[in-house]
Parts: structure tokens; sequence; C-alpha cells
């Protein structure tokens, strides 16, 4: 019962909030106050989204999407309308909730058919909602006109009395007229045409969010000046208050829809002279029918803005949003975390085509035979600890350590060319007629192939239409075609040629040793010489971390002397992204598991939270042990900053960083190197480069029995101690 109150009351607070493109709860309870300075209007909407999101889950409507409030924020608007032009009487409720009933099946299907392209419907449900209600009551006698104005505060003497309304237009009065004409804009949003409900909303706006409450008064002035420029009809900003289209359309694009940059805010400051040319001309059209603009400028600008870019050949640095976290700083942080994280990043994960320690004997632009077209490609040996690649007396392919190993698909694909019949070469000696050997291509995707060549004749385990996994047996090494000793030549093209040129595409996960010590790589290339190896998992840590939906896990938490429990559940959503739920405080973790690494993506929630730590203490963790490694990473600003310190960040961001955080795992104890069953990690997350006080936080995990058994962070003297009890 109580989990569905909080549904419920998600559910009302999204159709406010949505509207600024915003989930907080809390600005969505003073957006909701916003509209009851004019109660007629405040009871009305808040009508419409109370039935609207009954209905909603009556009728079976996506559950997400009714909680975050994007089937009813158009709701709310239509309701906020009709409480704004019609007087309140039975026939008005009538007339109320088959007009919400209209809007919320115009949201689902616009949801529907415009989301699976990716266009947002923005306002379009309300304007139609809104017109058809207005077109409709015209010739309904019982339906009446409220009488109520953009401007006219009238109605206040009824609730407030006079006094009331007459230091409202004495404050009024020293307020400078932009100000006055940008407050009454943005609070004509919910049709509250007064200062009062623009300054809640604009206070509201700028505690939520710096970058949104900076893109509205950018957008505002813009679009106020432009239209002063050319001379426009400035009665539509200064009493009807569509100014509001500037606002609306300058958040979304330059801080919502878009990662907010220097290019985001040009690109808003560009859309604004184009929602005056569209309220120009639209203007004419619906005025002949007498039918109100309302955000109709607004949505066509932003919807025509995202379906430009988003079908452009090439990807600039201005960046559409691809996870929405509905705020622009969370946006922001996430997109440039992820760009630091993942920057070399592939849509196909190329791994190392073999087992165990191999070295690269020529590499990128080697000085035999990579050069060129071939230029891009790895020749793999096995040496021992005098770097000799074969034992003594080193005349015969099989006294080479390589000769005969596996030869493994470095990633799932389709055999669609295998070469064989090529026999192996007298050491030293190379067959330039065959110059490529027994080979074998592997297509990934339409550009994206791999070959393996100088495989041992007739090893091949598989053959041509044959589906493979990555690691899966492919072949033997040989010594076949120009090779005068065993090795792998290795390569990624973009066809299926046999002498296709070379591309430069990494390999994602691997580690280089150098005497005892290794260093973990990402989407890098291996390196004439280096000694190189995957990173193969430890099954005591890929099992601790192998959370999956359904997996329960309940902690004891002790903080000094209090002591506290949290219940976790881990699920995974809609786009089977994997998250953590602590049932306990609400909060959320999403992560990724690929079988190399666990990585956190990212948090909502209560940040005094055990999960909270848990998500910066095991926001990077190799599932493989080995000794004396470090795993590196960044920190999403946004989860390790809070106070007045990101408040004045955040208005900087888009065009500068400044603060950063950084982490750190490296391997603790360890009772069994070869067969553990119990590891320590140590963790550490601190904020730039500081290394004492609140900057730093000291994690220490135990994996033992398969699991999380214990959990402790160290931040600012205070220890937190979890234990594993589920």
């Amino acid at each position: 019962m109580i989990e569905r109150l909080k549904i419920f009351r998600d559910s009302v607070a999204g159709s406010y909030s949505q509207v600024f493109f915003s989930d907080n709860r809390w600005f969505a309870l003073l957006l909701g106050i916003s509209t009851f300075v004019d109660p007629y209007i405040g009871i009305s909407g808040f009508t419409c989204v109370i039935f609207a999101v009954i209905l909603a889950n009556l009728l079976g409507f996506n559950p997400a999407l009714i909680r975050s409030g994007t089937y009813t924020y158009n709701v709310l608007l239509v309701g906020l309308a009709i409480g704004f032009y019609f007087s309140f009487n039975p026939a008005f409720f009538v007339i109320l909730l088959l007009s919400s009933f209209l809007t919320l099946m115009v949201s689902a299907w616009l949801a529907s058919s415009l989301g699976a392209k990716g266009i947002p419907f923005l306002s379009l449900p309300f304007i139609i909602g809104t017109w058809v209600m207005l077109l409709s009551t015209r010739t309904f006698q019982t339906v009446k006109l409220s009488g109520r104005t953009a401007g006219t505060l009238s109605h206040w003497g009824s609730f407030a009395g006079a006094s009331l309304v007459s230091i409202y237009h004495k404050t009024a009065s020293f307020i400078p007229h932009l100000a006055v004409i940008y407050f009454k804009s943005i609070g004509a949003i919910f049709f509250q045409y007064n200062i009062i409900s623009g300054l809640l909303i604009t206070i509201g706006l700028l505690v939520c969010s710096r970058i949104a409450f900076s893109l509205s008064i950018i957008g505002f002035i813009t679009g106020y000046f432009f239209s002063y420029f050319i001379q426009g009809d400035m009665s539509e900003l200064e009493y009807s208050y569509i100014g509001f289209n500037f606002i609306l359309s300058a958040i979304a694009i330059g801080g919502f829809y878009f990662v907010p940059s220097t290019r985001s805010y040009i690109l808003a400051i560009i859309s604004a002279p184009l929602i005056v040319l569209v309220i120009s001309g639209l203007g004419t059209i619906s005025f002949s029918y007498q039918l109100p603009l309302y955000s109709l400028p607004f949505s066509f600008v932003v919807m025509l803005v995202i379906f430009v870019f988003a079908n452009r050949y090439t990807i600039s640095s201005l960046h559409l949003v691809e996870y929405q976290k509905y705020s622009p700083e969370k946006n922001l942080y996430a997109h440039n975390n992820n760009m630091e994280r993942f920057k070399n990043d592939t849509y196909v994960h190329i791994h190392l085509p073999y087992f165990g320690e191999w070295m690269v004997s020529q590499g990128h632009d080697g000085e035999i035979t990579h050069k060129d077209e071939f230029r891009h490609a790895w020749d793999f040996v096995i040496t021992d600890e005098n770097k000799k690649t074969y034992r003594q007396p080193g005349a015969d392919v099989k006294d080479f350590y390589c000769y005969e190993k596996p030869v493994l698909a470095p990633a799932a694909g389709l055999i669609v060319s295998v070469e064989d019949g090529v026999d192996d070469n007298i050491v030293g000696d190379v067959n330039v007629d065959k110059n490529w050997g027994n080979t074998i291509i592997i297509k990934h995707t339409d550009y994206l192939f791999s070959k393996l060549s100088h495989i041992k004749k007739d090893s091949f385990k598989v053959k041509n239409g044959d589906y493979v996994k990555k690691g899966d047996l492919l072949a033997l090494c040989g010594n076949s075609g120009r090779s005068p000793e065993p090795h792998i030549h290795f390569q990624l093209q973009s066809n299926a040629y046999l002498n296709a040129g070379t591309m430069n595409y990494p390999i994602c996960y691997y580690l280089t040793k150098e005497n005892e010590n290794y260093v973990f790589h990402s989407f890098d290339n291996p390196q004439e010489g280096e000694t190189v190896l995957k990173a193969t998992p430890t099954p005591l840590i890929s099992q601790a971390f192998h959370f999956i939906p359904g997996m329960k896990m309940n902690f004891n938490v002790k903080r000094g002397n209090e002591n506290s429990t949290e219940n976790w559940e881990v699920y995974a959503d809609s786009s089977n992204q994997s998250y953590i739920y602590c049932k306990t405080t609400g909060s959320i973790a999403y992560f990724t598991n690929n079988e190399t690494l666990h990585y956190f993506i990212s948090f909502k929630g209560d940040k005094n939270s055990l999960l909270y730590y848990f998500y910066l203490g095991a926001h990077k963790i190799l599932l493989g042990y080995y000794k004396g490694i470090e795993i590196k990473d960044a920190l999403p600003v946004s989860s390790f900053y809070g106070g007045v310190t990101k408040f004045l960040q955040d208005f900087t961001a888009p065009f500068h960083i400044y603060l950063k955080a950084n982490y750190t795992a490296r391997f603790g104890s360890i009772d069994n190197e070869q067969t553990p069953g119990n590891i320590r990690i140590n963790t550490i997350a601190k904020k730039g480069n500081g290394s004492n006080g609140n900057g730093k936080i000291n994690f220490e995990m135990e994996l033992t029995g398969n699991r999380i058994s214990k959990f402790t962070a160290n931040h600012n003297g205070q220890c937190i101690t979890a234990e594993n009890i589920a």
C-alpha cells in the first residue's frame, strides 16, 4: 500500500515537473503551489492530473511513463487552461474530465508513434486538447466564460482582500519592466499571469537547475530583443506573455535534449529568432480562427531541431542526450564522465585471439611487413623468460612455444572465409605465393571483419557459414604463408577480402606484464615488445559481483553507535539496463557487468545511504585478481560534490568543468592466489588531487563465499561498516 502511494505521489509530481523537463519532486511541489496563486486555475489543473493518473493506471498504460508524468503533464496544462477560461459549474467539470481524457489519449498515441522515432511530443497534446475544447464550447450554452484576463488580479479580492492586491501592485512597480514581463511570461506557462507565480517558478528553477535558469533568461532576452529589433508585434510579448516559448525552447535545446555546452547555448540563442518567425507566421493563421498559439511555436521549433540533428550524417561536438536524467547538470556531468571513462570505447568489443601470455613481435607500423595499408596489424608469439620464442634447438616448428596453440574468436560473428591447404614452412623459409597462408575471416558487423593468418593446415574447427561466439576455438597456430617462424597475424578490416587493408581498431580489454607487474588497458593498441594477456575472471570476484535480476542483499549497517538495515534487490528496466534498488531508502544505482569489469553508471537517491557509498566504492572493479594492479576511473561531479561548491560549478559547467573526482581500486590481501577463498579490495574516491579530510573516502570490500560479505567506508572520521546477512 505504501509503495502504491509513493508511485501515485511520483505520478502527480511528475505531471508538474515534466513541464520544465525535470523529475525533482520539490520543484514539482513549488510548481503546484504556483498554480494556486489563482485558486480556480490550480484546482482545475490538480483535478485533471488526479483523474488522468487514475485513468492511465486503469487503462493499463506504461507504468514507467505514468510515474514520470509523461502521459499527464499535457493533461495538467489543459486543466489549467480550462480553469482560466471558464467558471465553475456542473458543465465545467464535465468538460474538464472529457478534455483530460482526450488529452491523455492523444499523449499515449504520440508517445507511441513519435517516441519510437526518438522525437518528443512536447506540448502537442495540450494544444490539440485545448483547441478542441475552445472550438467545441463555443456552442455550449451551459459553459460560462470566467472573465479572467492576463494581467487582472481582481479575483484575488474574494480570497485575500483588496489590501493584498494593492500590496502586489505597489511591489510590482519597483521591479524593472523587462523582469516583470519575464516573470509573467514564465508564470503564463501555467496560466498564471502574475509576478508571484513567475517568481516562485524562477526560484524553483534556480534551485533545481542553474543551467535551466540561465537558459531561461538567455532565451527570453534573445527572443524579446530580436522582436524589438525587427519591430515585431510587442503586444504578443508584453500583454499575452507568449514569450514563454523562448524560455521553454532555450531550456529544451540548450540543456535538456542536447548536452549543455557552448554550442548548445549558441543553438538555443539561434532558435529564439526562429520562434519569433513562427509566432508571427502561425499567429496570422490562428488569429483567423480565434485560437491562441500557446506553446505551438516552442513545440514546432524544438521538434524540428531535434529531428534534424538526430539525422545528421556525422556527429559533431553538439551531442543529443542519449540517456535522459531529467537534469541539465546530470546530463552534462554524466556525458563528460562517460567521454572520459569510455573515450575509445567501440560498438563491437574485440578481444585477444588466444589464451595466456603472448608477446607482440611486430606491432602497428612494424619494420618488417606492417606498412602502408597493412600497418594496423599485430603479430603475436610466445616467449620464455629470456625472450626467446623457442626451446632448443629451434630448428623445427614444434620447438616454438606458440606452435599448435589454440586460436580463438576475438568476438562473436559469422565465418565468411576459410583458406586452408597451405603447408607449414620450414623454420626460416617463407611462402610468398600464398602470402597469408591458412587464414580465417570473421564478419562482426557490415564494416568490421577480423582476419587471423598463418594457421596450421587442416586444424580448422569451423567452416564457412558457421556462427562463433567470443572465445570459441577456431584453429591452431601454425607457420603457413609468409611466416619464417610460427606466430598469429591478427588484423581488423572493413571488408571480407583476403588482401584487404587494415583499420585502426583497438583491443577492448587486456593486460600488459613487465616482470611481475600488471597494467590494465581499456580500448588500446598493444605495442611492439609488450607481453600481452587477457584479463581472466577470478571465480570468487566474478561471482561476488554477479548481480542478476531478482537477487536480494540485506546488510546490517553500523554508523558509530547507530545500527540499521538496508535491503537491496536487483532489477532490470525495459531497456535491459540492470540496477540495484534499495528498498529502505528508495535509492537506485545502475551498473554493467561485461565479464571483465563491473562498473556503476549512475546513482539516484539518498547520498547518506549504504548503496551510495557502495556505488562510489565499487565504481569500477576488475573481475580477475592480478597482484599489484590498479584500476583508475573518473567519478561524475554530480555524484561526489554538493552544496555551494557544486552550485557555483553548475553555472560554468557548460563551458568549463573545474571540479574533478577520481577513483582508484587495488587488490588487498588474499588467502590463496591459485584458489582464493577470501579477497579484500581497497578503493579510494577523492576530489581533485586532494587526499585529506572531506576530499577522500576509503573503502574496503571483503569477498568470501562467492559474495561481498563485508563493506567498509571511512569518510571524514566516520566509519560505516556493513555486513551482508543474506
